[in-house]
């Protein structure tokens, strides 16, 4: 676990406020750290998890030798709690048993600290259950008591939730930072800048990419612009993607969300070159493809096709067939086509 603030990759603004939260006693009960996966919000709420629970703060940070310190750092400190979802049939849920338990332990009196802290982990996988449960405890929270949600999706939560909870909103790394991250993991200067460019500024997305399967996500995804583009989307690749994309979302939504965050990357870049604007593209290895493109497809085309990437992104919070849903989403963009 990590409990020290400089650990953290970026984000000098959000730190600085929160220090200045925890240096000033301003703390409020209930935090909400919103922002894409995989650019450093789980660690900045441990970060703030150890700094209320730390016996001797320094300059709104854990001091990282106390009791309270040296207990979260082997995962043994009886006053901080974590809720997760549960996977169940390739779904991320939190039900309202993860919640009731989680209420059971923070029931009690503080151990070794003055204060309890419960981070809730991908907080927009609460089910309804889930959420109105957590309700309850938020708004009369029983004693010191602190809740840090952490989300990739605030339209996903409740609006009630939402109202109680401070937000903490975290933007997307610059691509010098990520390269920075993956450097300090043995990834090579080259590949690491490389990388860095595609990762819609999440260094989660930028390993993802780092293997054969992230480079075939790539690659599939800009094989279907380039169709959308040359209108050579037929309904044997609708049904295709279907099945593959469907399958590999079955087992595993973040690829498939990876497939749709590459799909707008492209999309992106085509708006770039559309407009003139000089902005560095993403798929700078592709550049004379995206070039090539760039008088196929109208400005008008090309935000409605990112706008239904957006869509069908958010869609995959919820229980459906990713099979159907792929081809759902080849279909509408077929017919957007050809309008």
């Amino acid at each position: 676990m990590n409990i020290y603030w400089n650990s953290i990759t970026g984000h000098k603004v959000n730190i600085a406020r929160l220090k200045t939260l925890c240096r000033e006693d301003m703390v409020p009960h209930s935090m909400l750290f919103s922002g894409i996966d995989g650019i450093g919000k789980r660690l900045a709420a441990q970060a703030m998890a150890a700094t209320l629970l730390c016996h001797s703060p320094v300059e709104g940070g854990a001091c990282g030798h106390c009791p309270s310190c040296r207990a979260l750092l082997s995962d043994t400190h009886p006053d901080f709690f974590t809720v997760v979802p549960q996977v169940k049939k390739g779904t991320a849920c939190i039900f309202i048993d993860d919640i009731r338990e989680m209420q059971g332990k923070v029931a009690r009196v503080p151990i070794l600290s003055a204060s309890r802290v419960v981070i809730i982990d991908d907080a927009q996988t609460m089910n309804d259950a889930a959420a109105n449960s957590l309700l309850k405890t938020i708004e009369e929270p029983g004693g010191q008591i602190y809740f840090i949600l952490i989300t990739n999706s605030i339209m996903a939560l409740l609006d009630t939730i939402i109202s109680r909870c401070m937000r903490e909103d975290f933007a997307g790394l610059s691509p010098e930072d990520i390269s920075a991250v993956l450097v300090d993991q043995g990834i090579s200067r080259q590949q690491a800048n490389y990388l860095a460019a595609f990762a819609d500024g999440s260094v989660r997305h930028a390993m993802l990419l780092n293997d054969e399967e992230g480079l075939s996500l790539q690659k599939t995804a800009m094989e279907f612009f380039s169709a959308c583009a040359g209108r050579n989307l037929d309904m044997d690749m609708v049904w295709r993607l279907g099945t593959e994309l469907g399958e590999m979302g079955k087992a595993d939504r973040d690829k498939l969300r990876q497939w749709f965050s590459f799909l707008a990357m492209a999309i992106r870049d085509e708006l770039v070159v559309y407009s003139g604007s000089g902005v560095t593209l993403y798929n700078q290895q592709d550049s004379f493809r995206i070039n090539e493109l760039a008088s196929q497809l109208t400005e008008h085309q090309l935000i409605a096709m990112l706008r239904l990437v957006r869509e069908y992104q958010g869609r995959l919070r919820y229980r459906v067939s990713t099979r159907l849903m792929v081809e759902s989403f080849a279909i509408k963009i077929k017919d957007l086509l050809e309008d």
